[in-house]
């Protein structure tokens, strides 16, 4: 996987960067697409999708704003603080680690919205849009009670105002798996639960606190 195409062109010291820039001339904004952002929630420092760029942007231009490739195929980009430091800024100018904004709550919905299959909460463009009646069965548990779980755990993030936390999952936490009613019917991993309390999961093995 390419994350960057000519690190010489990326428009270092910006917000948002352009990670594949146009190939021919090599200016940033040339080409559409491959926009991403840096943040930080402790331990680790996520490359994501320009997610304020895209929603600011009208109707007609905010694909303009769209993430890499590889951030659709794949979701975000979790990368330890450590080796963010001591690999990633020595190869390129990537920005100091204490310079990075911390992931707020409202970016960390619309990660859980980017790794959801399907579009099932709506496009990265769009407000986070959550149909229950497409849930039909989950690997464990009530999938109603799960359903009605999950949308308030998004509500909760969506009018948070201090940054979100991200924790490993531990052995404690079963991952579940919701069954939805669309095409292929796809399972999608969005909860994780405790025992005492469900949390929002996120594929690379983190719940958002």
């Amino acid at each position: 996987m390419q994350l960057i195409n000519a690190v010489e062109y990326v428009n270092w010291g910006k917000a948002q960067l352009q990670f594949l820039v146009c190939e021919d001339c090599g200016y940033v904004g040339c080409a559409p697409e491959g926009w991403v952002e840096l943040k930080r929630a402790d331990p680790l420092v996520l490359i994501m999708p320009a997610f304020t760029s895209i929603g600011e942007a009208s109707e007609i231009i905010h694909s303009e704003y769209s993430p890499p490739y590889y951030l659709v195929e794949r979701g975000a980009i979790y990368v330890e603080q450590e080796i963010y430091t001591k690999t990633f800024c020595q190869i390129a100018a990537f920005p100091r680690l204490e310079t990075l904004a911390p992931l707020s709550a409202w970016e960390a919905a619309k990660l859980f919205q980017l790794e959801a299959p399907s579009r099932v909460l709506g496009h990265l463009s769009t407000p986070l849009q959550f149909n229950q009646a497409l849930v039909i069965a989950s690997s464990e548990g009530n999938f109603r009670e799960q359903t009605k779980a999950l949308t308030a755990l998004i509500n909760r993030l969506l009018t948070q105002l201090h940054p979100a936390k991200l924790q490993r999952v531990t052995e404690q936490d079963h991952i579940i798996s919701l069954s939805l009613d669309l095409a292929g019917f796809p399972e999608w991993q969005a909860l994780s639960y405790n025992g005492s309390r469900y949390a929002l999961y996120l594929e690379p093995g983190y719940v958002i606190e």
